[in-house]
């Protein structure tokens, strides 16, 4: 006879009922916390992309639903930008400002710059720091090629975009913007000791938490000495008289005037019926910037006629820059609703457009500098040039822009300046290693 020997069955107690449970419970939660952190190991990546994505290119973040067109439509019907930025930023329509901020070329460095801290900061007070940190960017940009800024004033939009830049949360973009501010502070020719130290002073706790220990001895050294400067020269701006006048026909002031007038109407309307019923409206505004946009390109089409003189020339190709951003902005929403239907499905040839005129510039521009007879003049405006357009790549302007051309001729323009003793006294180079990549200024010369 075969016997199965068993345990005894005895009937569950309910301590150890909850015991159970409580154990099911827990490895169910380490179960879940452990998939969350897989989950993030997956999905940090992709922010992080999309991050360096947006801040390459401000222009994502544009949201043509949050702007206000009655507000957006003013500057198509004659108004000033500066003036209008600065209301709009005032009144906190940050996304406006923003917008204005991001296709306007006409505004000054100074305001370009301060207005982007402005909305940088709006966009931090509602949780936003996508946002914040392309506008804090975008301010360093202005800051590091304003040539006509005063030295002081371009330390301290620096220093201030640095600060803004770890409120976002940005710390490596903070910590380059910083030594920047900190390049200025040491090499600026046109700089007081006390103004230099005010730089420093303003970066210091930044470089001190996030610099490497060789960047905090740099900056424990010019704290020390801040009034310990070699000679180097101040460039003086050159590129306006470059521009002259050309002879616009009679007819464009007319279309402007047209456009003007549609605009406004459009405006009335909006504001009359809270944006309801407003497409004949629109298809009038519509058709004035269609005959406008003709014969701006007939007469761009006429740009190298040889009875104009080079600074005609310039003055014409930068006036259809210009309108060619007002394009870009309206076929990508940027004055808050649908405008040109046949430019929103044109985008890309027009930035193609945009990137074809700057580049006529370009060989304009040194067309140009080589007409001036003496060497040193020729090689500040030279180096000048270089800066300008590589500023307009920063900021969208230059589209498939010959990065490594105007790299390679900054260099050189700098190289030469050396040789005549007039080294400038903020060199800029172009950095692949910076994030994101781009001009910085160097310690060449520290």
């Amino acid at each position: 006879m075969t016997f199965r020997l068993s345990t005894p069955q005895s009937p569950s107690r309910p301590g150890r009922l909850w015991l159970q449970l409580l154990l099911w419970v827990g490895f169910l939660l380490s179960l879940l916390i452990g998939l969350g952190a897989l989950l993030g190991v997956f999905l940090l990546p992709d922010l992080e992309q999309e991050s360096e994505l947006v801040v390459a290119d401000p222009l994502l973040l544009v949201e043509p639903a949050a702007i206000p067109p009655h507000l957006a439509l003013l500057q198509l019907a004659g108004a000033d930008g500066d003036a209008l930025v600065r209301q709009a930023a005032t009144a906190g329509e940050r996304t406006l400002a923003y917008s204005i901020l991001l296709y306007d070329s006409t505004l000054t460095p100074s305001r370009q710059a301060n207005e982007l801290l402005r909305v940088g900061r709006q966009f931090l007070a509602v949780d936003d720091p996508l946002r914040a940190v392309a506008a804090f960017n975008r301010a360093r940009t202005v800051a590091i090629f304003a040539l006509p800024m005063p030295p002081l004033e371009r330390g301290q939009l620096l220093a201030r975009s640095a600060d803004g830049l770890v409120q976002a949360g940005d710390l490596g973009g903070a910590r380059q913007t910083a030594l920047q501010a900190q390049s200025v502070a040491a090499q600026a020719a046109a700089l007081l000791p006390a103004q230099r130290g005010q730089i420093l002073q303003a970066v210091e706790p930044i470089i001190r938490a996030q610099g490497s220990a060789e960047e905090i001895q740099r900056l424990n050294e010019l704290l020390r000495a801040p009034g310990q400067v070699p000679q180097r020269v101040a460039l003086i701006s050159g590129l306006p008289q470059l521009r002259a006048e050309y002879p616009a026909p009679p007819l464009l002031a007319d279309l402007r005037n047209q456009r003007m007038a549609a605009a406004q109407a459009l405006i009335d309307r909006l504001l009359l019926t809270g944006g309801q019923d407003i497409e004949p409206e629109r298809a009038a505004l519509a058709e004035a910037l269609l005959a406008e946009d003709r014969l701006r390109g007939e007469i761009y089409a006429g740009w190298n006629n040889p009875a104009l003189q080079l600074a005609e020339r310039h003055e014409l190709l930068l006036d259809y820059r210009d309108w060619l951003l007002v394009k870009v902005r309206a076929a990508e929403g940027g004055f808050g609703l649908r405008l040109v239907d046949g430019w929103e499905a044109d985008k890309e040839a027009i930035r193609g457009a945009l990137g074809r005129v700057m580049g006529e510039l370009n060989a304009l521009i040194t067309a140009q500098i080589e007409e001036d007879p003496d060497p040193l003049s020729r090689a500040v405006l030279r180096l000048e040039s270089l800066q300008w357009l590589a500023l307009q790549v920063e900021l969208g302007f230059y589209p498939n822009a010959p990065l490594g051309d105007l790299s390679s001729r900054m260099e050189q323009a700098q190289t030469e300046l050396e040789t005549f003793n007039s080294p400038p006294d903020l060199p800029i180079f172009y950095d692949a290693g910076a994030k994101p990549p781009g001009f910085r200024i160097a310690r060449r010369y520290e």
